[in-house]
């Protein structure tokens, strides 16, 4: 059993241990639980990510076109909206905008899509020709990003349809 960092702490404190030593101690402690936590993260599969499928990066959509947006997770559930399990939360989409605010729930604006019953794909519709953005956000049960983030970008250009030159 690997003692706990308070309880190698007030060992040293007890022993009257230089607060240089004591220092020491709790850099190689912390330094041991570091290593644990990226043992165990590896074990588990690491953290949350997610995946935007397609479209893919930097693809040519023809205009007046929709866009087929498919998601992947790994480390965690996607749910409903509302549910508050450790290891859920559903999609949020920021269509040709930055990022939402850390710690707060995402608000309902325009170019934000919610997924709020635990969907993996949106087809978008009505994007005018140019390039466009799309970033993934994975909320919690309340709409909150998960912290750490889990999110993923892609780019891609809703253009004229090209001719093909061979016909």
């Amino acid at each position: 059993m690997i003692p706990s960092r308070m309880a190698l702490l007030r060992h040293a404190i007890v022993h009257r241990a230089k607060p240089s030593q004591v220092r020491a101690a709790d850099a190689r402690i912390r330094g041991l639980a570091a290593g644990a936590l990226v043992l165990v993260l590896a074990a588990c599969g690491g953290s949350p990510s997610v995946q935007i499928v397609l479209p893919a990066e930097g693809e040519m959509v023809e205009e007046g076109s929709s866009v087929m947006l498919t998601l992947e997770v790994s480390g965690l559930t996607i749910a409903p909206a509302g549910t508050m399990d450790p290891g859920t939360g559903h999609h949020h989409l920021m269509v040709d905008r930055g990022l939402p605010v850390g710690g707060l729930p995402i608000p309902a604006f325009s170019g934000q899509v919610h997924l709020g019953q635990g969907q993996t794909e949106y087809e978008l519709t009505g994007l005018e020709a140019g390039e466009h953005m799309v970033i993934a956000v994975v909320g919690d049960g309340s709409h909150v990003p998960l912290d750490p983030w889990v999110v993923d970008t892609v780019r891609f250009v809703v253009g004229e349809a090209q001719e093909d030159p061979q016909q």
